[in-house]
């Protein structure tokens, strides 16, 4: 265990359900303490403000104000918080105006799951991240930060999230097979591929991996 106090974090999401999914994940490491989670802009603002974290982890598209433009006020107040934008927009001009405001961060919603610990180490150094899902990687905003494997990036199938949605909602091997049309053994090996390329082995945390990608927000199709 790392004898580094942990990163002190501000968390600002309006989608409950994501907000609460990232802080589990990142209290959950042990190395990450959520010192404020909140659903607005000039709540984040607030919280930074008050309580000096070393990151804020913040929503680019917030109603009241944006994740740019609360790091925009941070920066005007000499904050020394770093902060990480957190969306679901790919676009290089989101990402340009991120950066260009001063985040030390930016990673997409899809891959929150997979990424955002790995954020949170390289801007609590010194560094910048950008999510490697981004199309070209961002590569001119990128200092030095460790890359994820080959199998971390490449993507599930459709029949791996199937089953891992299932699995999610606590359906057992031999019910998934018998809704999918497939053998217990074929569920199982497909099941163990998709955890071991999102380095996970517990069903807490596929339903924390289904959580952060809104698998759980709605009715599960059944075919």
């Amino acid at each position: 265990m790392s004898d580094r106090l942990p990163v002190r974090v501000v968390l600002a999401d309006d989608h409950p359900v994501f907000r609460h999914g990232v802080a589990d994940l990142l209290s959950g490491t042990g190395e990450v303490e959520i010192v404020a989670s909140v659903d607005t802009g000039t709540a984040a603002v607030q919280a930074v403000t008050d309580l000096v974290p070393d990151i804020a982890i913040l929503d680019l598209a917030m109603p009241d104000m944006n994740g740019v433009a609360v790091i925009r006020t941070l920066v005007e107040r000499r904050s020394p918080a770093r902060s990480i934008i957190l969306s679901v927009y790919d676009s290089r001009v989101y990402v340009d105006q991120a950066f260009e405001a001063g985040a030390g961060g930016y990673v997409l919603k899809r891959s929150a799951f997979l990424n955002i610990a790995q954020a949170v180490q390289a801007v609590r150094s010194g560094g910048t991240y950008v999510d490697p899902m981004l199309p070209g990687h961002g590569a001119a905003h990128v200092r030095p930060v460790a890359a994820p494997s080959h199998d971390a990036q490449a993507p599930l199938t459709e029949r791996e999230k199937e089953i891992l949605r299932f699995v999610a909602y606590g359906y057992t091997g031999k019910e998934i097979g018998a809704r999918i049309g497939a053998t217990l053994k074929a569920v199982e090996a497909q099941k163990a591929r998709a955890c071991c390329r999102l380095g996970i082995s517990s069903r807490a945390q596929i339903v924390q991996f289904a959580i952060l990608q809104g698998w759980l927000q709605g009715e599960i199709t059944l075919r």
